[in-house]
This record gives C-alpha cells, structure tokens and sequence, in this order.
C-alpha cells in the first residue's frame, strides 16, 4: 500500500512539473514570435508560432492570420488571403450564434484597413473585400458597416 501510495505521489509529482514546463515553453515560444514580429521577421515569427497554431494555440493562430491578412511578416512571409482566412477560422475566437468563426478576425481586418492601423496603410479596396467576408460569415457588425458605407471610429 505504501509503495501504491509512493508512486502515486511520484506520478502527480512528474505530471504536475511537466505541465508547467510545457506552459512554460508556450509562454517562451510565443514571447519569441512575438518579438520577432515586431522586430518585421517574418519568418523567425512564422517559426515560433507556427508550431503553437497547428497544435491549437488560438491567439497563435489569430496572430498567424493577421500576418498573411495584413503582410505583417513581409518580406519573409507573403499576404495570403485563404492563408489568413485559413488560420482565423481555427481561432475562432468571439464568433457570433451561427456566423462563421472567422468573421470577427475577418472584422477586425477589414477596420485596420479602414483605419490605417496595425502596421498597415489605409486602402478602402482591402478594407471593403474583408469587410464582405466578414458580413457574407454571418457578422451583424459588418453587416450594418456595409449599410452604413463606413466604420464608426471606436
């Protein structure tokens, strides 16, 4: 019983610390692909938080959605429509009942375009484009911006 009892108390023990090296490792990589963005590296970004998305990392997924929507790993990364639509939709993070999941990133895109923030210039072409994706996913938002004709400054 007592060696049941050892082991058990060994076995949470290990699980426990390999959690928290995992959480750890996580937090390392995405600080790293992080900084690599900023720093405009594309493809050291590309291989940090790649790894994180296909494993399910939702905000590395919505960060590797943003970088093909808006070039933000350009030169080493290309805009990539069904790339960043790709990677938005496995986000899917604050999707409305019944929208697609993408249409909030798809959203929020549209207004850094409209907006000329996020590290990218204003163009009414891109803003338009992702703002009829976002309302044909089923978003309300976009769907009253586009009755609208334009953003409301938040």
């Amino acid at each position: 019983m007592r060696k049941l009892v050892l082991w058990s108390s060994a076995t949470l023990a290990a699980s426990a610390v390999s959690i928290l090296g995992l959480t750890m490792m996580r937090t390392y990589e995405m600080d790293l692909g992080g900084l690599a963005l900023k720093e405009g590296n594309g493809q050291e970004a590309l291989h940090r938080l790649g790894p994180l998305a296909r494993l399910g990392d939702g905000k590395a997924q919505y960060l590797l959605g943003c970088m093909y929507a808006l070039g933000w790993g350009a030169p080493g990364v290309p805009k990539s429509d069904k790339d960043a639509i790709y990677w938005f939709e496995r986000a899917a993070f604050q999707a409305e009942n019944g929208a697609d999941p993408a249409a909030p990133a798809e959203l929020e895109t549209a207004r850094s375009y409209a907006e000329g923030t996020d590290g990218v210039k204003v163009d009414p072409i891109e803003s338009a484009k992702w703002l009829r994706l976002a309302a044909d996913g089923g978003s309300k938002e976009a769907a009253a911006v586009l009755r609208r004709g334009k953003f409301i400054p938040q």
